[in-house]
């Protein structure tokens, strides 16, 4: 699916992203989300880490995490 498919999603849509490849992106700075390469290459070596953050944690740049 392209990113505007992404965007225009159904709320009730099963589709996802993996957390792992979501944490590697977002660790990215922002101007760099967008070179392909990059991303890439940051999804392949985040894959081999493991993830960056416990699940639930705050994120990268201050977003606080989803309360219930």
């Amino acid at each position: 699916m392209k990113a505007k498919g992404w965007a225009e999603k159904p709320l009730d849509s099963p589709l996802t992203i993996d957390a792992a490849i979501h944490d590697a992106v977002m660790a990215l700075p922002p101007d760099e989300r967008r070179d392909r390469a990059r991303v890439n290459e940051a999804v392949r070596d985040g894959l081999q880490l493991g993830p960056l953050r416990p699940a639930g944690s705050a994120d990268l740049y201050g977003v606080p995490k989803a309360e219930e």
